[in-house]
């Protein structure tokens, strides 16, 4: 199967993969109870049961990070052509097919 995507869709797709990438991340981050976090739990009482609150959710060192840099990347790889000046100089090179 052989997959023919024009420049637009090939944007697309790297422009959602990175977003999309990012913001589940960011949802497994918070999906994990706060049972399993090695924090401080505080405990509350909702209807006569106990509900458990993390104190702080930890996040990796490197997440911030990646939240801003891929979608700024995947952006730039999605408007690479406005960003490049075309020359005199420049050749377009056949792909190999």
């Amino acid at each position: 199967m052989e997959l023919n995507l024009t420049h637009r869709e090939k944007s697309i797709v790297v422009v959602t993969a990175a977003v999309t990438f990012v913001a589940g991340y960011w949802a497994g981050l918070w999906a994990v109870p706060p049972q399993a976090l090695d924090v401080p739990v505080d405990v509350s009482y909702r209807a006569g049961e106990q509900v458990y609150h993390a104190a702080y959710r930890p996040v990796p060192d490197h997440l911030p990070v990646l939240s801003v840099a891929l979608p700024l990347l995947s952006f730039a790889y999605a408007f690479r052509d406005e960003l490049v000046e075309d020359s005199s100089e420049s050749v377009e090179v056949p792909a190999d097919d």
